[in-house]
């Protein structure tokens, strides 16, 4: 079975998504923050990471990074809401970081989806 963890500081989210996943026949751990999702790393084997790019602690551009310098193996879809409008869109840059892709908030779950068994089967 496929594991996934997703990493959102947005309770809402982690739940909604991981719901929808599980419904879909996936494992789906889930962590509140980018420290704790990488903690989880060290000890668990997932086959692919959903993080949030903004969040306190570590953000998921570290996120990208540390997955990308220790497991590189592993994709990484990136989300975050409303920074398209801003100034400074960090979701391209995590695409740069290595995150095979990039999802705006609020994400539709078809959308998820698609980019989950993208992923997956790349």
């Amino acid at each position: 079975m496929v594991r996934i963890l997703i990493i959102d500081d947005d309770e809402t989210i982690r739940s909604v998504f991981q719901r929808f996943l599980t419904g879909k026949g996936y494992q789906v751990d889930v962590a509140a923050d980018g420290r704790q999702g990488l903690r989880l790393l060290e000890d668990e084997s997932v086959d692919l990471v959903i993080t949030d790019i903004m969040m306190p602690e570590t953000d998921g551009l570290e996120v990208v990074m540390a997955i990308q310098g220790k497991e590189a193996n592993i994709p990484v879809i990136a989300i975050s809401g409303g920074m398209h409008a801003m100034p400074m869109d960090f979701l391209p840059m995590a695409k740069k970081f290595g995150a095979k892709s990039v999802l705006y908030k609020p994400v539709e779950l078809d959308d998820l989806l698609i980019a989950v068994e993208a992923a997956i089967n790349e």
